[in-house]
């Protein structure tokens, strides 16, 4: 797996001043996955613009490891990997999809392509598990099915009552909210 820096593609691309990439930013849709190129993303602003743009929770406090598929070095796609919100339940052994985040003209198959690249090097790292949590808004995780996830449980939890976390103020209320936790065993890839 041959994974580049951003300062890399910028030079390949012929866009050599570094500037992050922008909102609404126009560049020609990558015709495949096989013209993308895997990036370990290092710098958080670029990160945080393309997620405000394409992810309906916008940018991430932190990360254990980021990664970026970019087309002409512009980011097409990213899956931004953390530790468990809960300290309670974070034992070290498992790693989570904290967000993934593509372009609407990003190519066929982009999110699963990156899923296993991110799981190569959860993998590799030593962690037991990988867990992605989907469910808002239409959203059941089909990506991580594709990428060899399984649906461990699935909660339909009571989003009417007073005191849901949708009835909070500034919460966004859905009208399709089904809670499902995907995971993938890492021991099948070392």
């Amino acid at each position: 797996m041959e994974i580049k820096t951003h300062q890399q593609t910028l030079i390949e691309a012929g866009k050599t001043n570094g500037e992050p990439d922008g909102p609404n930013e126009t560049l020609p849709p990558a015709p495949s996955v096989d013209d993308l190129t895997l990036i370990r993303e290092r710098s958080k602003k670029p990160v945080d613009l393309f997620l405000e743009e394409h992810h309906y929770l916008g940018s991430i406090q932190g990360w254990k490891a980021c990664f970026g598929a970019r087309y002409q070095g512009h980011l097409v796609a990213v899956c931004v990997l953390g530790r468990p919100a809960n300290p309670d339940v974070d034992d070290g052994t498992n790693i989570y999809i904290t967000r993934l985040a593509a372009r609407p003209d990003r190519p066929q198959n982009t999110g699963s392509w990156l899923i296993a690249r991110a799981r190569e090097w959860a993998a590799l790292e030593d962690y037991d598990t990988i867990i992605a949590l989907a469910g808002i808004a239409g959203n059941p995780g089909t990506v991580y099915r594709a990428a060899g996830f399984t649906c461990e449980n699935f909660e339909n939890p009571d989003i009417g009552g007073g005191d849901s976390w949708q009835s909070r103020e500034g919460r966004q209320a859905y009208e399709e909210y089904n809670k499902r936790r995907w995971t993938c065993d890492l021991k099948n890839y070392r």
